[in-house]
C-alpha cells in the first residue's frame, strides 16, 4: 500500500503538471475498461454481497421478531457495505500504486533528458565562446590590414612626391647638357646650326646620358626652321612637354640614367 506522503506528492505533481495528469488520463481511458473487467469484479462482488446482507438482514428482520435476530441483522447491514467500500478503497490504493511507479519512470526519463540538454548546452557554450574568439581574430587582422593599408597609401604618395622631383631635376640636367651641347656646336658663333654642325651636334646629342634621340624626326624639324639658335633651342623644349604624342616625341627619357643622374647630383658637393 501507498503511503499517505507518496499520495500527496502524486497528487502535488499532478496539481503542478496539469499536461501530464492529461496524459496519464488520456492512457487511462484507454485502459478503464481492462481496468474495470479486471478489478471491479471484485467490488462488484462485495457490492453483491453487502446488498444481499442487507437486503437478507431485512428480511430477517420482518420474519424473525427477535431481538437477537435485530442485532445480528444490523451488524450484517453494517459490515457489508462498510466491506465494499474498504475494497473500493483498496483498488483505488493499488491504481495509485501502478500511477506512482509510471510517474517514476517518466521522472527518470525527464532526468535523463535533462541530462542531455546540460550537455548540449555545455557544448554550445564552448562553441559560442570559440565563434567569440575567432571573431576577435579576425577584428584584429582587419585592424591589422588598415594600419598596412593606410601605410602603403602613404609610402606611395611619398614615392610620386620624390618620382616628380627626380623627373623635374632630371629635365633640367638635361636641359642644362643640350644647351652646353647647342653652344658648343656653333663655332663659328653666328648662333645658327648649319648644314656642317646639325650632324656634330646629333652626334653630340647622342652621347648625352639619360634620354635617346629621334635623329630622323630631330632633323625633320630642324629643317623646318630657320636653323637659328632659338629654333633649336625650342626643339629642345619638346622634351619638357608632357602632352606631346609618342609618335612626334623626339626626346626620350630613360628612367634608369634619369635616377643615376639624380644620383650624382645629390653626391655632387
Amino acid at each position: 500500500m501507498a503511503s499517505a506522503k507518496e499520495e500527496e506528492e502524486l497528487l502535488k505533481y499532478l496539481k503542478e503538471n496539469p499536461a501530464v495528469s492529461r496524459g496519464i488520463d488520456d492512457d487511462d481511458d484507454d485502459d478503464d475498461d481492462d481496468e474495470l473487467v479486471g478489478c471491479t469484479w471484485e467490488q462488484a462482488l462485495y457490492n453483491s454481497l453487502a446488498i444481499l446482507g442487507v437486503l437478507s438482514s431485512l428480511l430477517a428482520m420482518s420474519i424473525e421478531d427477535s431481538f437477537a435476530v435485530s442485532c445480528v441483522c444490523v451488524i450484517c447491514m453494517i459490515v457489508g457495505p462498510a466491506a465494499a467500500i474498504k475494497e473500493t478503497k483498496l483498488s483505488n490504493l493499488e491504481a495509485l500504486k501502478d500511477m506512482t511507479k509510471e510517474m517514476k519512470g517518466e521522472a527518470k526519463k525527464l532526468e535523463s533528458a535533462n541530462k542531455k540538454l546540460a550537455k548540449k548546452n555545455k557544448k554550445l557554450k564552448k562553441g559560442v565562446e570559440r565563434l567569440k574568439k575567432l571573431k576577435e581574430s579576425f577584428d584584429v587582422i582587419t585592424d591589422q590590414q588598415g594600419q598596412s593599408t593606410e601605410m602603403l597609401e602613404k609610402q606611395l604618395e611619398e614615392f610620386k612626391k620624390i618620382q616628380e622631383k627626380i623627373e623635374a631635376n632630371v629635365e633640367t640636367k638635361v636641359i642644362q647638357n643640350l644647351i652646353s651641347v647647342i653652344t658648343t656646336t656653333d663655332k663659328d658663333g653666328d648662333y645658327e646650326v648649319d648644314e656642317n654642325e646639325i650632324s656634330q651636334l646629333v652626334d653630340r646629342l647622342n652621347a648625352i646620358e639619360g634620354f635617346t634621340l629621334n635623329e630622323k624626326l630631330f632633323r625633320q624639324k630642324w629643317k623646318k626652321t630657320d636653323h637659328s639658335f632659338g629654333a633649336v633651342l625650342e626643339i629642345v623644349q619638346n622634351l619638357m612637354d608632357a602632352n606631346v604624342p609618342e609618335k612626334e616625341n623626339i626626346f626620350k627619357m630613360s628612367m634608369k640614367m634619369s635616377q643615376r643622374l639624380i644620383f650624382k647630383k645629390e653626391d655632387s658637393p
